[in-house]
């Protein structure tokens, strides 16, 4: 089993508890007491020590490799999990929820570490396709075995998310030994490695990082609504859990199937069309998400969206690490996850103020909002700043016409570093 197969099957394992574990955290803040608002309060704190924190690990793993940050993450994760369990008030809650926001964020770190430690720079959109796969196939599993463990037979009185919580708990640390597993990068290596250390500052700077980081927080802070209002938009029309989870898994599902399609996709069409169509599409499907009651509708709106923004956020990565130098490319991805973070704590603040006003649909009235103005930035960023390799579709790789979905990895990973950064060294 290679290096980034068990990186896969460990994404799998944790994103599908992290998705099940935000769902079974709205319904323990609504069985606490919480309305729509604290819903909104809890969801913004798994996003604050991200926010402050993701450079820093970005910048760790450009030093010393992803293993240490992926492995601590999966395990800071799963005591989060298991406080969150235990959670007598809606306090406890918060803080437990915190937590896991910042164990979630060292394993995406360290996962988009070990994607680009895995490939070749040429390859990395499809070592980030493939990874964002294994993401949405978790989440897909996720969401409806939360429902089941949640009680999906009705809506009558509080919905008791103790022992699912544990059992998500134990699913994270399942995924301990594929992290053990994974390569250590050796230091230095004898490898001349670009230099990197670029500030903040400078990275947000360089042209379209920023119109880059928006592209992405809006999809992600999206997820994020998804996940946490479709239980509350539920309870208000009477759906019950095992309906709501499965309506999040749409999104999740289709997502899983664009990221499939990717390889594909990117021999028929360049990157910048997916990246300024996506919110173009997105936008109309929001809206209809904010005012559709009917299952159905509900379902084609996530349906659409899920297979938009699983095209997004892999070529977001690919255009995010384009843009920054290329001893700066995980600190780079960490900036895009700060971005998303702050988005994730502001965002929901204000989704729940709107909420609390105008009714959980107008959540989702919000994101098609800020889904519009992403369409103008990315439209107008692409256009003044072209950047080669997201304006022409991709020839397929051996591993790609060979049918192998995570062919882009190599036999050899230290010798393709070798290789790949000689060629930077040596400017071709």
């Amino acid at each position: 089993m290679t290096p980034l197969v068990r990186l896969f099957i460990a994404a799998v394992l944790i994103n599908g508890a992290y998705d099940a574990v935000r769902v079974a955290v709205s319904y323990r803040v609504l069985a606490l007491g919480g309305d729509a608002t604290t819903v909104g309060i809890v969801a913004g704190t798994f996003a604050l020590l991200p926010m402050l924190l993701a450079l820093h690990f970005g910048r760790l793993v450009d030093r010393s490799g992803s293993r240490g940050v992926f492995f601590t993450g999966i395990a800071l994760s799963a005591l989060a999990v298991s406080g969150a369990a235990l959670s007598p008030s809606i306090w406890v809650l918060a803080v437990s929820n915190t937590v896991l926001g910042l164990g979630q964020i060292m394993t995406m770190i360290g996962a988009q570490g070990f994607v680009m430690e895995l490939t070749e720079r040429s390859r990395h959109v499809n070592g980030f396709a493939a990874f964002t796969l294994a993401v949405s196939l978790g989440q897909s599993v996720g969401t409806p075995a939360i429902g089941l463990l949640l009680g999906g037979g009705g809506t009558a009185g509080p919905v008791k998310t103790t022992f699912p919580l544990f059992v998500m708990a134990a699913v994270i640390v399942i995924a301990l030994p594929f992290a053990l597993s994974l390569p250590r990068r050796a230091p230095g290596g004898g490898v001349a490695r670009p230099e990197g250390g670029a500030s903040m500052i400078a990275l947000l700077r360089r042209p379209g990082m920023i119109p880059a980081i928006y592209a992405a927080l809006v999809v992600i802070t999206g997820v994020d609504l998804v996940t946490a209002y479709m239980p509350v938009i539920g309870e208000s029309v009477g759906l019950s859990p095992m309906v709501v989870t499965l309506l999040v898994a749409v999104r999740s599902v289709f997502s899983m199937i664009s990221r499939a399609a990717l390889p594909w996709i990117l021999r028929k069409w360049p990157q910048r069309t997916i990246l300024t169509l996506t919110p173009l599409v997105t936008v109309p499907a929001a809206v209809t998400l904010g005012l559709g009651e009917q299952t159905v509708v509900l379902g084609v709106a996530l349906a659409v969206i899920g297979f938009f923004w699983g095209l997004n956020q892999p070529v977001t990565m690919n255009w995010v690490t384009a843009v920054a130098p290329a001893g700066d490319r995980s600190a780079a991805l960490s900036l895009r996850l700060t971005g998303n973070r702050a988005a994730q704590v502001v965002i929901p603040l204000g989704a729940g103020a709107v909420a609390a006003v105008a009714g959980p649909g107008s959540v989702f009235l919000l994101l098609g909002g800020v889904s519009a103005i992403s369409a103008v930035s990315t439209s107008v960023s692409l256009r003044r700043t072209p950047i080669a390799e997201l304006e022409t579709a991709a020839p397929p790789s051996a591993g790609e016409r060979s049918g192998d979905p995570l062919a882009t990895e190599q036999t050899c990973p230290t010798t393709s570093r070798t290789r790949s950064d000689t060629q930077k060294t040596t400017g071709s």
